[in-house]
């Protein structure tokens, strides 16, 4: 019932050192991320698109709090094997205010961490996006994020993720990265809009940048983007492939037509079978777990 002692930033830090892509979906809570797991991908991303509207029911612009964000990801942690990558948003504020976040992911047992350089009042791209902060406030957001580390966990992983590719343009974005990489940042994300040129793009970026830092690439699919495969995207010099917020409308369109079917009909008898039985749930929360731990605690009590 417990995880393992060994750190999960370590475990992370094997999976990028290993040949091949690593495919992390970001899930939306501890189950998303138990069904992550269960599926046998390597590490699991928290995001927080997914918990603003699952937490809370809102949009993703910048109004969930650093303690929520790194307690849902906590919980995720505590939930399973693999690791855990938490989104930070901005940092949450100054140099400063980056210290106290990556001290506080570093505590809760997560592998790393990913940043921005969006501006306040930040907003996920699949909503809009924003503009970016000087690189110069990156840049010493990613140091303080390092001395953190340095001091408590030294394999904890920081992704830089620029927006400056949307805000300003590609040629921005590809500084930026270069820019991140050469000041600590162990992956580098550039967000992209991905339209007919997002081939060419990707390009640019691992040439880029790919001699510098290992990369990270994003499909996201309700924003006009082709979905590369994973063979596709490894190939060009792309490490780490994240699905930021499949689990989340995936979810969402199952419980909604549950839904509709039930106010339409009154019953969800026709499509009962394609709903997982209590049964495979209970592998997901790990109930059999829970029965024998509860069983050798009454053994327990009864020998005293």
């Amino acid at each position: 019932m417990m995880n393992s002692p060994q750190r999960k930033s370590t475990l992370l830090r094997q999976l990028l050192d290993a040949t091949g892509p690593i495919v992390v979906p970001c899930a939306y809570d501890c189950v998303s991320a138990r069904v992550v797991e269960l599926a046998g991908l390597p590490a699991v991303m928290h995001g927080g698109f997914n918990t603003a509207a699952s937490l809370l029911g809102l949009p993703d612009v910048g109004t969930i709090t650093q303690t929520e964000m790194i307690q849902a990801a906590r919980h995720m942690a505590e939930a399973v094997e693999i690791p855990v990558i938490a989104d930070v948003d901005d940092g949450f504020g100054k140099s400063l205010n980056v210290a106290r976040t990556t001290s506080e992911a570093i505590q809760a047992r997560l592998a790393g961490m990913y940043m921005e350089d969006q501006l306040l009042p930040k907003r996920c791209p699949s909503l809009g996006g924003g503009g970016v902060v000087p690189a110069e406030e990156m840049v010493a957001k990613l140091h303080a994020a390092r001395q953190i580390c340095n001091q408590h966990d030294p394999d904890f992983v920081i992704i830089a993720r620029t927006h400056a590719s949307l805000a300003i343009d590609l040629e921005e974005g590809l500084k930026r990265g270069e820019l991140y990489a050469q000041e600590g940042a162990d992956l580098i994300w550039v967000d992209l809009g991905y339209d007919e040129s997002v081939r060419d793009e990707l390009k640019a970026i691992a040439e880029r940048i790919g001699p510098h830092a290992q990369l990270v690439a994003n499909m996201t699919e309700n924003v006009g983007r082709p979905l590369l495969t994973t063979d596709e995207l490894y190939e060009m010099g792309f490490k780490l492939i994240t699905y930021p917020i499949t689990l989340i409308l995936a979810a969402t369109t199952a419980m909604t037509r549950v839904m509709r079917e039930l106010q339409e009909k009154g019953t969800i008898r026709d499509i009962a079978d394609e709903i997982m039985p209590v049964s495979e749930f209970r592998e997901i929360v790990r109930f059999a777990d829970f029965l024998e731990f509860e069983k050798q605690l009454l053994q327990t009590d009864h020998s005293e």
